[in-house]
């Protein structure tokens, strides 16, 4: 009798943990919905702004991200020869909030400003995400090197589903997928 109370005490337990993992990805999920609906801009706009203010360079990343005062903003990244420039532009307004300029002291980021791919973030999106999940928002996108492999990692919504998506930088392909 003892072993079975251990066992249903064990079951209810795993029980337990397992719905408050699915209650932390739901309401994660709900946040990134609350923020893709408070943007104004798109994660195309902000690069574009970023870019325009770093004058030059490539984009390895924008995040849509917020606070708990309800700020809504992208962090992207711009790496332009030996600088990594990193701004916070407001999802609303466009405004830079917050810019910073450092050398690039990683050897990873060193190989992606060399990098050249044949799609952008947007013809990657197009070409996987957009064809199996139509209505998926990315609030997420990285440039980055995977087994010696240039990939986007992207992140989006669909309904209250959470995508991960690793796709080949130069054909489109998707290398991995994960659904939450």
């Amino acid at each position: 009798m003892k072993k079975l109370k251990g066992i249903l005490l064990a079951g209810l337990v795993v029980g337990i943990l397992a719905g408050g993992a699915a209650t932390v990805v739901s309401a994660d999920s709900a946040k990134q919905a609350t923020r893709i609906q408070a943007a104004s801009l798109t994660l195309s706009d902000a690069k574009a702004i970023a870019l325009q203010t770093a004058g030059s360079g490539k984009v390895v990343s924008v995040d849509l991200d917020g606070n708990k005062a309800g700020a809504v903003y992208y962090d992207v990244t711009v790496l332009d020869g030996f600088t990594e420039k990193e701004y916070r532009i407001d999802a609303r307004t466009g405004s830079i909030l917050k810019a910073k300029e450092e050398p690039i002291d990683d050897n990873e980021d060193m190989q992606l400003t060399q990098t050249n791919v044949q799609l952008t973030f947007e013809d990657a999106e197009r070409r996987s995400l957009q064809q199996k999940y139509p209505q998926a928002h990315v609030y997420d996108e990285e440039l980055d090197l995977w087994g010696g492999q240039v990939v986007y990692k992207l992140e989006a919504l669909n309904g209250t589903q959470k995508i991960k998506m690793t796709i080949d930088a130069n054909s489109g392909n998707i290398l991995n997928e994960r659904i939450k």
